[in-house]
Order: C-alpha cells, then sequence, then structure tokens
C-alpha cells in the first residue's frame, strides 16, 4: 500500500505529464507468467514515446496481471499504442484513454486499514465488498490470501464519507459477527507504523 508522501510524489509527477503529454492512457496486460513481460510492454511503451507515469502488477495463481498509466505524445492513439505493444509482447493488452482530469489522493486522515479473517467460502469478497459499497465506503486497495481453509483479506478504505466513525465501527462489528468474520479496523498510519517496526 502506498503512503501519503508516495501518493503525492505520484500525483506531482502526473500533472508534469499531463501538463507536456496530451495523451494519457491506462494500459492493461494480462498472461500467463513469465520473465520478459514487464521489459516488453514497458520498452513498447518507450519505443512510442510514452513516458511511464504508475506500474501496478501482480501474480495471481500463476497469472500475471499489470495495469499501467502513462503519458503520449498528442498524436499517438490508444489504437497505435494498442498494435505497437502487439509488436512488442505476446501478451493480452487492452489500452483505453483515460477520462476527465486526475483525481487528487484522498487526505490521510480518512484512510484505514480493514482486515477480514474467516473461513474460506464462495462469496466472501463479495459480501465485504458489498458491505463497504452500501455504506459509500471507497476500496483503495485489497490483498487476500488463502492458507488452507482460512481466508485473509486486507482492504485499504477511504471513509471521508462516513458521517460517524463510531457508527460504522458499531454496523462492522455487527456485520462480522453475522458473516463469521474476524474484523479489524485500524488507522491507515496506525497499521504502517506497527507493520514497519
Amino acid at each position: 500500500m502506498i503512503g501519503k508522501s508516495g501518493v503525492n510524489s505520484i500525483l506531482n509527477f502526473l500533472k508534469g505529464i499531463l501538463m507536456t503529454e496530451s495523451n494519457l492512457m491506462v494500459i492493461s496486460v494480462m498472461d500467463r507468467d513469465r520473465s520478459g513481460i514487464v521489459a516488453e510492454v514497458t520498452e513498447g511503451i518507450s519505443a512510442l514515446g510514452g513516458n511511464l507515469a504508475d506500474l501496478r502488477e501482480s501474480v495471481l495463481c500463476g497469472y500475471f496481471t499489470m495495469i499501467l498509466l502513462a503519458g503520449f505524445p498528442g498524436n499517438v492513439t490508444a489504437e497505435q499504442v494498442e498494435k505497437g505493444l502487439a509488436k512488442q509482447t505476446s501478451s493480452r493488452v487492452s489500452v483505453e484513454p483515460a477520462e476527465g482530469a486526475l483525481v487528487e489522493a484522498q487526505a490521510s486522515e480518512h484512510v484505514y486499514v480493514l482486515s477480514a479473517v474467516g473461513r474460506d467460502r464462495v462469496g466472501l469478497v463479495a459480501q465485504v465488498s458489498r458491505f463497504c459499497c452500501n455504506r459509500g465506503v471507497n476500496i483503495l486497495d485489497l490483498a487476500s490470501h488463502v492458507d488452507g481453509d482460512q481466508y485473509t483479506m486486507m482492504l485499504q478504505i477511504d471513509l471521508s464519507d462516513i458521517q460517524s466513525l463510531e457508527e460504522f465501527k458499531s454496523e462492522l462489528s455487527a456485520f462480522g459477527d453475522a458473516s463469521h468474520l474476524n474484523l479489524v479496523l485500524q488507522h491507515n498510519d496506525i497499521f504502517r507504523a506497527t507493520n514497519e517496526i
């Protein structure tokens, strides 16, 4: 999970790109995991004059997934980027122009980490994400892990639309009891501090 200084650095970098590049694009990549995917895709972006702004990648059960944000010269289209990357890599690539202005990251005082631990079962992520959605809580990041029959989820959530934190905690406790989940909510800064020591 990205800290406040990291978010600010990325945001400033992206603003710099927007001043000099008119085509900001979102690129997603998927393939069976193998060596060289990141190199192929980023070399393809560079060959088209693209400036890489941000990248997130993960390997899930042997499948590689990656999402990138890159700025390109004004005369480069999404179709050209997709065709150019198809020459560089055999991975499946999808390119979309980024829509609208970049949104400022939420202030860190509203960002929390919610851990959810319970018996592995169908629909667990859907239950937790629906609980958040119904309360206007945006999930900023989510990671999960299965160990035997134990399922663990870590969610970074934005509580800026929550009027009463105590009421939210009470609803969360009731939801955890009803769903047989052990739920722990911590402020993002506390979570980072205790996990970095």
